[in-house]
């Protein structure tokens, strides 16, 4: 009796460490916030790029999975992206800054403007102000901007290291 194990099932390690270096760099990050916003430009470009050359790996590799093309766009852009954040750390620094406030803006706006059908919910009203006020300071307070983005990002990164993780060990069980 022969044991095979579906080729997409192999790679959970790779999961596995992407988890574990992004749970890595949001640890670092809140340990010291003011290195990680300096850092962040670079932090995020070179995860990008590891990510992008696993993607390119996956479609050399698997070359009869239907999304290749997908996943080969997807490794193009990170790659790219990440060569980019990596050479131009403190605009990258200051353009996530101003894109986190304008989403932060932007949703607050909509959560304010959404409560308006309906029942008028003055909690989504309260809500969408507090967010706007958030994306204002975001936007127009540098401290409190490179904060609130380092912290994000940082549980951004632990949330998907966990992810990371539990899927590289839900593949290594198949």
């Amino acid at each position: 009796m022969q044991i095979t194990v579906a080729r997409e099932w192999r790679h959970w390690w790779v999961f596995l460490i992407r988890g574990m270096l992004f749970i890595g760099v949001g640890i670092y990050m809140i340990a010291s916030p003011a290195v990680g916003f300096a850092a962040m430009g670079f932090t995020l470009g070179l995860i990008l790029f590891i990510t992008g050359v696993a993607e390119l790996l996956r479609v050399v590799r698997e070359k009869s999975e239907a999304n290749r093309g997908w996943h080969l766009i997807l490794g193009i852009i990170d790659i790219l992206l990440g060569l980019t954040l990596m050479g131009h750390i403190g605009v990258s620094a200051a353009i996530i800054r101003i894109i986190v406030g304008l989403w932060f803006l932007f949703r607050g706006i909509s959560m304010a403007w959404f409560s308006s059908f309906g029942q008028r919910l003055w909690v989504l009203t309260l809500g969408g102000i507090v967010i706007i006020l958030v994306g204002l300071f975001i936007l127009f307070d540098a401290a409190f901007g490179a904060i609130t983005v380092v912290l994000l990002t940082a549980m951004a990164f632990i949330i998907m290291g966990i992810m990371n993780i539990s899927l590289a060990m839900r593949m290594k069980e198949r």
